[in-house]
């Protein structure tokens, strides 16, 4: 596998209930070393127990009772302003064949501790040592020794991008699948070209500058059900607008973007979706209801087709930026092209 032990600490006794989605969601509590290089973090590795609805027989409570293994398990990894939300993907995946992990990275959504700053980052390294972990707990303790594939959404693709760059270009991952992933900044060609670059030479010496931000909640809208959308989740914990960042985390943000442009030669199949349109307007447009609101999804495509050997691109019509929240039967859509992918690539794979 990708690692041989993680750098954390995870009590096994601490396995609770989910707060905030309930059964049968699970959550446990990662707390990884500190480094010379990084302090200590805390995250959350939220599970949806592998045929949890599976009826144990009377004649055989008590002893161990032989689940069938799954095709592999996922390990899904949230975007900037986000955490797990999606509370219909572990029975999606589940009834697919494919077991679920979620993870809140640190100083997100279940992760998140009172005085932190959200989402705040200096180096996108900084996540590794928890997604170690998380792939030891899921290896080690979950799913029969399944195979491990990577989904990330947004940040999270580029996160699930960069950390199998640097862990053996992949090599231990059976896939990864990224819906929407952040592979460049959504401005025009002088800002990324010219602007960005010396903000992140500035963010080098200054990380802890702020950097001044719209307040656009189109996309928020489009998503929340008190609002345009269908779904309940927490304004706290994702706000419905952008929320603050400071010049260290565009440097390290604009770093893995660098990286990633780059042809970084990952060898593990990997999915690209996005939206067919992007929207991008201060006033609220209907075209918030079925395009990318957040991304420009012609850098996606551009950059996702230089990721590694195999590459699927697969544009998902009528999608939002999450394409897992989109409308249902859009979502319905996207699920169908990830299980596709993985029964496709998995058994090519063993």
């Amino acid at each position: 596998m990708l690692l041989s032990a993680a750098s954390a600490v995870a009590d096994e006794s601490a396995i609770q209930t989910d707060p905030i989605f309930g059964e049968p969601y699970m959550v446990r509590y990662i707390d990884t070393e500190p480094t010379a290089k990084f302090p200590g973090y805390h995250a959350a590795l939220i599970e949806y127990p592998w045929k949890a609805d599976i009826v144990v027989p009377d004649s055989i409570k008590g002893g161990v009772y032989p689940k069938p293994a799954p095709k592999a398990t996922i390990l899904y990894i949230h975007g900037f302003n986000d955490y797990f939300i999606q509370t219909e993907m572990g029975a999606k995946l589940d009834s697919a064949g494919y077991a679920l992990y979620a993870i809140d990275l640190h100083k997100y959504g279940r992760a998140y501790r009172q005085g932190e700053r959200v989402g705040e980052l200096l180096d996108i390294a900084e996540y590794y040592a928890e997604l170690d972990s998380a792939i030891s707990i899921i290896t080690d303790q979950g799913t029969n020794g399944a195979e491990v594939v990577l989904m990330g959404h947004s940040t999270g693709g580029l996160i699930a991008l960069m950390y199998a760059a640097h862990r053996e270009k992949g090599r231990g991952l059976s896939a990864i699948v990224l819906n929407s992933p952040f592979l460049e900044m959504n401005y025009g060609f002088l800002a990324r070209k010219l602007a960005l670059p010396m903000l992140s030479l500035a963010g080098k010496y200054f990380p802890d500058a702020e950097i001044p931000h719209g307040n656009n909640t189109n996309y928020g809208e489009s998503l929340h059900k008190d609002y345009r959308g269908e779904w309940t989740y927490s304004l706290d914990l994702k706000s419905l607008g952008s929320i603050p960042v400071n010049m260290g985390w565009i440097r390290a943000i604009h770093e893995a973007h660098k990286f990633i442009q780059n042809a970084p030669g990952i060898q593990t199949p990997i999915l690209v979706m996005h939206s067919n349109c992007s929207v991008d307007e201060d006033e609220w447009d209907e075209r918030y209801t079925h395009c990318d609101g957040v991304l420009n999804v012609e850098h996606i495509k551009e950059y996702g087709a230089t990721l590694g050997p195999d590459v699927t691109d697969v544009e998902i019509q009528d999608g939002l930026h999450d394409l897992l929240l989109s409308r249902k039967p859009v979502r319905d859509n996207a699920y169908k092209v990830i299980f596709q992918f993985l029964d496709n690539k998995i058994h090519k794979h063993r």
